[in-house]
């Protein structure tokens, strides 16, 4: 078995999570044409960087900076997945996102003014997050594949709200910890 030395699996960790935010750029350019089968095969190499990018950070020397990289990375490509859910799926805001979009608005103020604020908080990587964060990544797919399931985008909708408050208190817990 080869083994990887942990400057090599940083450098392949971070050069992942670069091009899962680079990929926005195309992606981006295919949505706006409606080019959802392409839009799918990008989406789902895309989605797949988040997980190699894990599987590399775990044997990775620590990162060079305390800035949550991947975490910005995914924030980045969550927002740029309701991006693309709104340009290849006609009403989908206007029919799903409204009841979620204010909590999830105002959790991601806390959690962003308190990085910001304390710049040595470490921020948790749940197991649930990582859980929803990856049911979250389904959802542009699955509406292209099997079109409208509202079951299916609420559940996703509901748990990624939930991850988001837990993150939150555990975050809210750390500045409580800190003043």
């Amino acid at each position: 078995m080869v083994t990887l030395d942990k400057t090599t699996a940083r450098k392949i960790a971070d050069g992942l999570t670069w091009s899962r935010i680079w990929s926005v750029v195309p992606i981006t350019a295919l949505a706006w044409y409606e080019l959802q089968w392409w839009v799918l095969g990008l989406y789902i190499a895309a989605a797949l960087t988040d997980l190699l990018d894990g599987v590399f950070a775990r044997r990775a020397e620590p990162a060079a900076s305390d800035i949550d990289f991947d975490g910005l990375a995914d924030l980045l490509f969550s927002v740029m997945t309701l991006l693309w859910l709104w340009l290849l799926i006609p009403g989908f805001l206007a029919k799903y996102w409204l009841p979620y979009l204010p909590i999830l608005v105002l959790l991601e103020i806390y959690m962003v003014s308190a990085r910001m604020r304390y710049a040595n908080l470490s921020v948790p990587h749940l197991k649930f997050g990582r859980n929803a964060m990856a049911l979250f990544f389904c959802l542009l797919p699955v509406l292209i594949i099997w079109g409208d399931v509202p079951w299916f985008v609420h559940a996703v909708l509901i748990i990624g709200t939930a991850s988001k408050m837990q993150l939150t208190w555990e975050i809210a817990g750390l500045v409580k910890h800190i003043r």
